[in-house]
Parts: C-alpha cells; structure tokens; sequence
C-alpha cells in the first residue's frame, strides 16, 4: 500500500525535526565542552594552582561528567576527591592532558570558528575568576588573547573589559582597584566566581523576578545585602562601605541569610536570557525553597541610600 503524500510530508517533516533537534544538542554539547577547555584554561593561566582553584576545578568537573557522563572529568574529580597527584605541578599536567584530549575529541566539528572562540573565551574567564580574585599573570593571558583573536577583538560583548584590561597593563603594573573593575567585568560576562557563590559555573542560566524599584520596600538596616556585576555607583568595594555606614550589612555569596540580591543597571538589560551569575541563580533557588529574599536595582539602592543618609 502507497502512503498517501501527507503522510509521506508528514514523515519527512519528523525527520528533519529529529534531524534538528540532534543538530542542536550537538552544538549545545559541543558549547560546553569548549566551555570546559576554556576554563581549565584560564585556571591554568596564572601557570600554577592558587588557594581556592582546586575545589572549583573539582566543582566544574563533577559538573561536567553529570552533563555528559564524561569519563575524562569523572576521573579528574575522583583524583581530586582522593588526592591522588602528588605534586601541583602534576595536577598542573594533568589539567593539561585533559585539555589536549578535548581538543582532540573535538576536531573541526560544525560549529563556526567563531562561535567556539567566544564560548572558549567565556570558559577561560570563568576560570580566572573561579577561585575569587585576579592576577597580574591572568591579566596579561587575557589580553594575550585579545591580541591573538581579532574576533575577540572585535566581539562587542567584551569590549568594556577588552579595555579594562588594555588600560590595567598599560603601564605594566596591576593595581587592587583594576583587578577589581576586571574581575567585576568578568563578572558580568560568567557570573561570579565559584568562591563566592559555592556553585559550579557550567550550564547556569539565570532566571529572575522583576527587582524592587521602590526605595520604600527595603529596609536597609540589618539587611544583608549581596552585589552582582559591576556597579554605576563604583567599585564594589566602595558599594560595600556605603551600604555598611548606613547600617546594613554586605556578603560575598547569596545565602539563606541574605535579604537582597543587588541587580546591576549593566545587568538589567539581559538577565533573563543570559547567564549572568550564579549569585542570581542561587538566589533564585532560595526563592523557589521559600526564603524571603528580593531582588533589587541598582538605581533603587542608590535611592535608599541617599534617603538614609538625609
């Protein structure tokens, strides 16, 4: 018996949508593997293990054999888990086969050059920041990269911290205050480090509740307050002392304890459809478990400040 054409039409469209959706959780894999490269990458950077980037690299790696049952990372965290290098400079070159591996794995692929140059550079990000903080060495990496890449150098997404970091190294000297304003951009682009949030940084997206506009809906005093991104009013740091003189209280991770997550006017514009940070996200969760916790603006806390202190 001969299929009728609409059976025949409706056969061909399954296949191209199966046909798509394999298209698709291939290129989405694929995002994430050179994600991973990225990031052990820019752990890597700095050309040892600093305090802190063990426990993120074995957080990103159970993170990434849970999303591919990758055997590769399942090994790299068990080791962690069991202390199994007996040196740094053996979990250093470890990394480095793991990273040759994926690569490997990899091959040409179908995805463009452009779009996993992007992805890898938001990895190796991540990385950097992953154990809390930015070095002179990590900095210089970043901007070696700028060079090498005339689509990073041209990707706009990154522009405001291609000229951090060009600014920063200028003088060849790297100051608290541009590590900070470089750290708070990497911030924007893959969410705050694995330190400050205590979560893994592969795969997170943020999703969010609109934020408090209305000054009169916070009260400042007492409430623990948690800033992401970076901030028109200034450097975090400055932020932080001014929430504290009219007495509220700052934290470096969001918490069953906080009672506002800070919002960016940077942010603002993208938080529901890109991964911003995972103080965002964890707030989110709490939010879902029940915790009283708010959102609020930039703009709005500027104003609750400024009320406090008139």
């Amino acid at each position: 018996m001969n299929l009728s054409g609409k059976a025949l039409l409706n056969i061909h469209e399954r296949e191209l949508e199966e046909r798509h959706n394999a298209f698709n959780k291939s290129a989405n894999t694929r995002k994430r593997v050179v994600y991973w490269i990225g990031f052990l990458d820019g752990a890597l950077s700095s050309q040892r293990i600093e305090e802190g980037e063990e426990d993120a690299i074995l957080a990103e790696a159970g993170k990434f054999a849970e999303f591919f049952n990758d055997p590769d990372a399942s090994d790299l965290a068990d080791d962690i888990r069991a202390k199994c290098f007996s040196s740094e400079t053996d979990l250093v070159d470890q990394l480095k086969q793991v990273i040759d591996d994926k690569r490997a794995e990899l091959g040409s692929g179908s995805t463009s050059v452009e779009t996993d140059e992007m992805n890898e550079f938001l990895g190796f990000c991540a990385g950097i920041i992953c154990d809390g903080r930015v070095l002179e060495a990590e900095v210089r990496a970043i901007l070696q990269r700028f060079k090498s890449s005339h689509i990073l150098m041209n990707a706009s997404p990154f522009s405001p911290l291609k000229a951090a970091v060009e600014t920063a190294m200028d003088d060849d000297i790297l100051t608290d205050n541009e590590a900070e304003e470089i750290q708070e951009w990497i911030a924007q682009l893959v969410g705050d480090g694995f330190i400050d949030t205590g979560i893994p940084n592969i795969g997170s997206v943020a999703k969010l509740d609109e934020p408090i506009t209305d000054p009169n809906e916070i009260e400042i005093v007492g409430s623990v307050f948690v800033l992401t991104g970076p901030m028109r009013m200034g450097p975090r740091s400055f932020i932080m002392s001014e929430i504290v003189s009219v007495g509220g209280i700052c934290a470096s991770r969001t918490t069953k304890k906080t009672d506002f997550v800070v919002i960016s006017s940077t942010a603002s514009r993208h938080w529901r459809t890109t991964h911003f940070g995972t103080k965002i996200e964890r707030a989110r969760e709490l939010i879902e478990e029940g915790q009283k916790l708010r959102f609020v603006s930039e703009v709005t806390l500027e104003n609750v400040i400024k009320a406090a202190r008139a």
